[in-house]
């Protein structure tokens, strides 16, 4: 009965979660990471049963009304009784808690639940939970854009061009023929998305005076500050609205070095800087970020790092098909890194992608903190919804006696976008001060910047940036004093709780025994994995 009561917390008739997780739910998973040390059932179960059971709520709250069950029963709260009821009903598996009264509560009412959902598909002219499903998923539309992020290049344009017809407004997001100018990011403006069309065809947008770039995908550069004359690199440069943004930041002063190894890709990030007007700035490298080192760049003072990952805060990725597609489409680097990503089949694949990525992302930052030593700036990003890729990462770097004993830092709040209200998972640096880290959980997440697909107007993001503080800081891990054997760099530490997995798909209702398995499973000793190669967007 551990899983119902510990899901019970964080249900009630009014927390639907119908805006901000319906679909994606990653404001619920966030609410569950919270709360970690309180819960006794293995958090992955905990989220499976909740989103199916949201899911479902619509069709399940009718049932819970008509039956008064809860007049009937007094030992039930209306949270308790939903999700009983959710897995009486509609899970394959039934409800997983041994016999006890709040379980007998809903068997001995068995008879007339069934018959009320019956009532229900009925009203609706649905006739079983397979048909509802698939009505759902095609009607449902939270997961959809509901604005265009419209940047003006500096490069190219003092202000909006003319051809615009928008009239400026406060609200947000806006209506059509509206336009907000963002409060964060300057130079950045929201239109509705009906209006996609319109600017694509625009000479402003054409010509690259105009630039559709997500609000989040903006961040970055924000945080990285890049200064005029002074030299970046973009470590994983394409397509190139990240660096496009730094050169209009740096007023066309200065050099910024822009990475993108795959030759198919280096030639649209050259297309993309040449249309923004930076040509002149910018320059190419067709190779490894990984491969380079200070003395053939001229003092780098500041570094981007925008690697591949599971891109699992862009929007419907079904519907990105192809990179022509995308740039026929407008959409912003974010949106093309998916075509990156393989479709996921199940909670293992996942975990070991996730895995995979993180290593992958982890060496990428570190070759920056550690290899240029006149770097005082190093901003960490993805598209990812996953602390996996995350949070993790970044208590990786922090935590390595290399990069320790170079004097880097975490950024703190105020240099981070102060007024973002939305930050990273604390739970995720719980435990590094006792190991001898300096800066405590809550400041560590403070550092951080989240944003939630839809709920923040836009796709899901993070972000975090690094920084020098000029001597090394001296706690136990700067000088290898942890006492733990280092890993190779081809295994993985696994610990008992490596996060939630899949989180767009796990539901106890569409599982296969193999995932059931596994969800029930958690990993209890520690091993080493070998990591499979990653191919870098």
């Amino acid at each position: 009965m551990n899983l119902y009561l510990d899901a019970s917390q964080f249900i009630n008739t009014k927390s639907s979660y119908k805006i901000e997780s319906a679909n994606n739910f990653s404001s619920l998973h966030a609410k569950i990471e919270e709360k970690l040390t309180s819960l006794k059932s293995e958090p992955k179960r905990i989220y499976a049963l909740l989103r199916s059971t949201i899911r479902y709520k619509e069709l399940l709250d009718p049932v819970i009304k008509e039956s008064k069950i809860l007049s009937e029963e007094h030992k039930l709260s209306y949270s308790i009784a939903l999700l009983l009821i959710h897995d009486f009903l509609i899970s394959k598996t039934g409800i997983t808690a041994g016999k006890g009264p709040l379980k007998d509560a809903v068997i001995r009412h068995k008879t007339r639940l069934k018959g009320e959902l019956t009532k229900v598909l009925v009203k609706r002219g649905i006739s079983d939970i397979f048909a509802f499903n698939a009505i759902s998923s095609t009607a449902s539309g939270s997961n959809d854009r509901q604005i265009r992020w419209i940047r003006l290049n500096t490069l190219l344009a003092p202000s909006l061009p003319s051809e615009l017809p928008f009239t400026s407004t406060t609200d947000f997001p806006p209506q059509p023929d509206k336009i907000y100018q963002d409060v964060y990011i300057d130079n950045l403006y929201a239109v509705s998305v009906v209006h996609t069309r319109f600017i694509l065809n625009t000479a402003a947008y054409k010509s690259g005076a105009i630039i559709l770039q997500d609000r989040a995908s903006c961040f970055p550069a924000q945080i990285l500050a890049p200064k005029p004359d002074e030299t970046i690199v973009d470590s994983c440069a394409a397509p190139g609205n990240k660096t496009t943004h730094i050169a209009a930041l740096m007023g066309g002063k200065g050099s910024v070095v822009a990475y993108e190894r795959n030759e198919a890709r280096s030639k649209v990030l050259e297309k993309m800087v040449r249309r923004a007007g930076a040509g002149e700035l910018v320059r190419v490298e067709n190779c490894d970020f990984t491969s380079s080192y200070p003395h053939e760049i001229d003092d780098v003072a500041r570094i981007l790092c925008d690697p591949s990952c599971s891109g699992s805060g862009i929007f419907r990725k079904e519907e990105f098909k192809s990179r022509e597609h995308n740039e026929a489409e407008g959409l912003d680097e974010q949106e093309d890194a998916i075509l990156a990503s393989s479709s996921i089949a199940d909670d293992d694949e996942l975990a070991t992608r996730l895995v995979n990525l993180a290593f992958f992302q982890t060496k990428i930052v570190k070759h920056a903190l550690v290899h240029f030593p006149n770097v005082k700036r190093v901003v960490y990003s993805t598209c990812s919804v996953h602390g996996e890729e995350n949070e993790d990462v970044v208590r990786a770097l922090l935590m390595d006696p290399e990069v320790a004993k170079l004097g880097w830092r975490l950024m703190k709040r105020e240099d981070v976008i102060p007024t973002w209200h939305r930050r990273g998972w604390q739970a995720r640096f719980e435990g590094m001060q006792e190991e001898g880290y300096c800066q405590s959980a809550q400041e560590l997440a403070e550092g951080c910047v989240r944003a939630e697909p839809v709920a923040d107007g836009g796709i899901g993001f993070f972000v975090a940036g690094f920084e020098k503080v000029g001597e090394p800081l001296k706690f136990s891990i700067a000088t290898g004093k942890s006492g733990k054997r280092e890993l190779k760099e081809d295994e993985e530490e696994v610990e008992e709780w490596n996060g939630f997995g899949e989180e767009v798909t796990a539901e106890p209702t569409v599982t296969s025994n193999k995932n059931e398995i596994a969800l029930n499973e958690p990993n209890k000793k520690k091993k080493k994995r070998k990591r499979e190669t990653i191919v870098r967007k």
